[in-house]
Parts: structure tokens; C-alpha cells; sequence
């Protein structure tokens, strides 16, 4: 297995050139006038117009997704998911939830335990973040309309033939009160205020893609808890990002990983951080693949005030295909040597400890044989 450790060269992926490719796909796609409608957003939370805690929301997440279908690659962003109205035809019935996003209840430091990120919940988790739509709107997607005003549901492109490497990612964003985005079902209706608080951290920890073999067996193909501080522009235009080393922080001795302050603000006001894992080559009789981190929002300055509930921040991974070693250290051009796996849904990072999944895999696989994720 430790062929599929190996990091050649340059590590770092395009997926600014993966977002140009869903633009280009979202305008060919769907080019229609897009149907304002919502879905239920956590309904049914509410007893006294209270958030509801972490473990409630991801309940009724995982019982959502588990009822309801995934959609298809057809499905139009706008329109709230079909549900069946009892006699085998399709009802688009849908309310209207006006919360905030949720925040989470961990301590002023953010717990080091794995309150809403269990084993328990964790093929629940994945299969949320693939058939649920994005909880809120950014300004990342008003930029690239394949993302947000053009917002899709998650998929999973399928690996191109011959094709023998994969390299996971995450991108943390905040979210922006969408002129444009008001006829899709963002699973949270606002208010959509962005990173609004300067002692607030986002930590992320055990980025990891695992790969399902057709002997039932789990590979692991790479996995990074020294995340780099890496800030896009929100336009992905190539060239323009900055290492943000002076807002990064070691987080070894608080739960792992990294973590990283500003995201969207100050220096980097209309930015986001991207992170990866190291690119590898694809086990042989692979049947598909599952990316998993973990993410949560801690205090700067453990001694300041806890503005975390000011801090409205998306986060969501998936991976991009290589064609060959040699992708590792050339040029990487979108749909000539590297295709994007796909995405799962923007989801808000919380207090506490959250699993954000993206798979390949089937709902069936996964629930007969869940991955032995790292971090759990």
C-alpha cells in the first residue's frame, strides 16, 4: 500500500480550472429561468424559534437523506427535489425554514471530542452531504455560476478510462447574501452574513480518500493532517492565490490538524482556503471512492470574546481525476489530463467536531461496508 502514499512533485491541484469546467457545463446544462422555490431546512427543529443543537440537526439530516432519493445529474438547481405525494407521482411541496445557521454547542475552545462526528454517524453524514442540497449560498458561487447561481446537486463523476491517479481536497468559504441565488433550495435561509468575527479559527484535521476494492477491502490513498494555508481569490483566477502562513496555527495539541483565521475577511476578504491531500494512484479493482475531513470553529485567543456565532462558514470536498504520473508535475489542463470526481454540499461548520463526506460509492455499498476513517 505504500505506492499509494507517494507525493511526486508539485502536490497542489487546479481546481480553479475544475470550476471554469462546471460553468462552462452549468451554462450548457441549464440554461432555463430557474424556478424560485425552497425546501425545509432542519424543519421540524423549532419548539420556541431556538437553533437546534448539532446532534439534532444531523439527525434530521441523516433521516432526510436516507427518505429521499439522490437526484440525477439532470437535476435542475432551483427546483426543490421531487418527493412522491403517495400515489407514485412526484410532489415539489416545500416550506420555508428562517434560522440562523447553526453554531454548535462545544466549549469557549471548541471540545476535543467528536460530539456530531461519530462512527455511529458516519455513513449517515456521507450520504447527507450527497443527496442534500448546500445549506447556503457564497459569494465563490456568484462568481462561478456553475456553483451557485447555477448551483447544482452533489454528484460524483465517473473515472475516465485508463485514467490512474486521484487527489482529495476541502475549501472552506463564507457564505454572502446571494442577489442571484434566491430561486434555490439553500437548506438555510439566511441571514448570510459572513465572517463577521476576528477571534474565530476554522480547524480542519484528517483530510483522507479512501478506495472500496472489489474484494471488499478498504485502501487508503492518501491522508494530510498538516494542511497547507492555502487562500483563493473567489474567482480561482490561477496565479492569484496566497500562502497565508502568518494566520495559520499548529493545532497538534487541540484535537489536530490545522487551523486558519481570516477566511473571507480582512486580508483575505473575498477569499477562501483551500486544502489537500496528496495526489495517488488508484488501487487496482477499485470500485469507487470516499473523500472524508473534519472541521469545526475555535477562538483565536481562548481568553477573547467567543464571536464563533458571527462566523458564518461553509465547507465542503470532494477530489479531481489524473490521468497519469506524469499529471503530477505537469500542467494541468481540465478535461485534457485532470476531471473533477465531483463535489458534495456546502455545508456550515459548526462548534463541534463535523464529518464532511463525498463518495462515489452507492448508499448500499457504503451502509454494507463502511470506510475505516481516520480521526473517528
Amino acid at each position: 500500500m505504500e505506492h499509494l502514499r507517494i507525493v511526486t512533485g508539485d502536490t497542489r491541484h487546479p481546481v480553479h480550472e475544475t470550476l471554469k469546467a462546471a460553468v462552462a457545463l452549468t451554462r450548457t446544462t441549464f440554461a432555463i429561468t430557474v424556478i424560485a422555490a425552497s425546501i425545509t431546512a432542519c424543519g421540524g427543529l423549532f419548539d420556541n424559534g431556538a437553533p437546534p443543537s448539532p446532534d439534532a440537526i444531523a439527525a434530521a439530516t441523516a433521516t432526510e437523506a436516507t427518505e429521499t432519493a439522490a437526484p440525477s445529474r439532470t437535476s435542475i438547481p432551483g427546483v426543490p427535489r421531487p418527493t412522491s405525494n403517495g400515489n407514485g407521482n412526484a410532489s415539489s411541496t416545500a416550506t420555508t425554514t428562517t434560522t440562523a445557521p447553526p453554531t454548535g454547542t462545544g466549549s469557549t475552545g471548541g471540545s476535543n471530542t467528536t460530539a456530531t462526528a461519530t462512527a455511529a454517524n458516519l455513513v449517515d453524514t456521507i450520504v447527507a452531504d450527497m443527496k442534500l442540497f448546500h445549506d447556503g449560498p457564497s459569494a465563490v458561487l456568484e462568481s462561478l455560476p456553475g456553483w451557485g447561481s447555477g448551483a447544482s446537486w452533489p454528484e460524483a463523476t465517473p473515472r475516465p478510462s485508463g485514467w490512474q491517479y486521484a487527489i482529495p481536497w476541502t475549501h472552506v468559504m463564507a457564505d454572502t447574501s446571494s442577489p442571484n441565488g434566491n430561486g434555490y433550495p439553500w437548506r438555510v435561509s439566511g441571514p448570510y452574513s459572513g465572517n463577521q468575527g476576528y477571534n474565530t479559527r476554522v480547524q480542519q484535521r484528517d483530510v483522507q480518500m479512501w478506495w472500496l476494492l472489489s474484494d471488499g477491502r478498504w485502501v487508503l490513498g492518501s491522508h494530510n493532517n498538516a494542511l497547507e494555508p492555502v487562500m483563493y481569490p473567489l474567482h480561482w483566477a490561477e496565479g492569484t492565490e496566497a500562502y497565508a502562513t502568518e494566520v495559520l496555527r499548529n493545532e497538534a495539541g487541540n484535537g489536530g490538524g490545522v487551523s486558519m483565521r481570516s477566511i473571507g475577511r480582512e486580508n483575505y476578504a473575498r477569499h477562501l482556503w483551500h486544502a489537500w491531500a496528496a495526489p495517488h494512484r488508484i488501487p487496482d479493482n477499485a470500485l469507487g471512492a470516499v473523500t472524508v475531513f473534519f472541521a469545526r470553529k475555535i477562538l483565536d485567543n481562548p481568553a477573547g470574546p467567543d464571536d464563533r456565532s458571527q462566523v458564518r462558514l461553509l465547507a465542503a470536498g470532494a477530489g479531481d481525476w489524473y490521468q497519469d504520473q506524469a499529471t503530477l508535475t505537469a500542467p494541468k489542463v481540465q478535461g485534457q489530463n485532470v476531471i473533477y470526481m465531483g463535489f458534495s454540499r456546502l455545508k456550515y461548520i459548526t462548534n463541534d467536531w463535523q464529518i464532511f463526506g463525498w463518495t462515489s460509492l452507492s448508499e448500499a455499498q457504503l451502509r454494507a461496508n463502511p470506510p475505516p476513517v481516520i480521526g473517528l
